[in-house]
């Protein structure tokens, strides 16, 4: 047979069924343990690290087959192998990172966050970079090491069913800061999807003749699309009470 004529590969060739053996078995194990049915960090870490010893045994097995002298040839490319080394170091960096990302326990895939101007849900982690899903149904990639380097908020991790959106007030159009919560407090009692009595209005910056305000209430579930419904009533809302504020002034 062909492999008689290389017997160098065997413990290659067993090593390779090992692994696989033992990250099947991992996997199996902890998904049952822990009752997981899809990806987590946990195993797209596993199985990174599985792929990527992979590759390393099948480049060795390949030259083993052809009969290369493994330490010839390392020791040959250890200068070239540096040099590819200080060329890639931000591929290096976002990989480590990544590693990082995957057996922690911070962000999780489908964790709702923001990570500098950007929120959505994490739908994968790479060596490379995090993929999140924002509000518009736009994907975004961030390199693992700018994921590191930013404050990041976890809105899964705390449970935090808050939702808000800011906007800018004049002070002719506003009777007063009371007034204009109760306002929006009495259009969104009627929502299913909005907590009773959390509605609230903060404000951010007081200036001359504007006022910038935040409104804030509790959602009863974390979902996406009562977010986006919140955001477009109150905006509706806020038209009609200035529509209704300037045809007092008429009046």
């Amino acid at each position: 047979m062909f492999w008689l004529a290389h017997p160098k590969t065997y413990a290659l060739i067993v090593l390779i069924v090992a692994l696989y053996s033992l990250k099947t078995t991992a996997l199996f194990v902890y998904r049952r343990r822990n009752q997981i049915k899809g990806k987590d960090n946990f195993t797209i870490g596993i199985n990174t690290i599985y792929y990527i010893f992979i590759i390393i045994l099948m480049i060795i097995l390949i030259m083993a087959l052809l009969r290369v002298n493994l330490r010839e040839f390392f020791t040959s490319i250890s200068i070239l192998g540096a040099a590819i080394a200080i060329l890639a170091k931000d591929y290096i960096s976002n990989a480590i990172n990544g590693m990082i990302l995957m057996f922690n326990n911070q962000i999780s895939i489908g964790d709702r966050i923001q990570i500098g101007g950007h929120k959505g849900k994490i739908t994968h982690i790479s060596l490379l970079n995090l993929q999140i899903i924002n509000e518009e149904d736009d994907l975004i990639y961030i390199p693992n090491t700018n994921v590191l380097s930013q404050d990041i908020i976890n809105y899964t991790k705390a449970e935090s069913l808050k939702v808000s959106i800011e906007f800018v007030a004049k002070a002719h159009n506003m009777e007063s800061i009371e007034a204009l919560e109760q306002y929006f407090s009495n259009v969104f009692s009627s929502n299913p999807n909005v907590e009773k009595d959390t509605f609230r209005l903060k404000v951010i910056h007081l200036k001359y003749n504007r006022i910038d305000l935040r409104a804030e209430a509790n959602l009863i579930k974390r979902d996406s699309k009562m977010e986006r419904q919140f955001k477009r009533q109150l905006v509706n809302a806020w038209f009609k009470y200035l529509q209704n504020s300037e045809n007092k002034l008429k009046n």
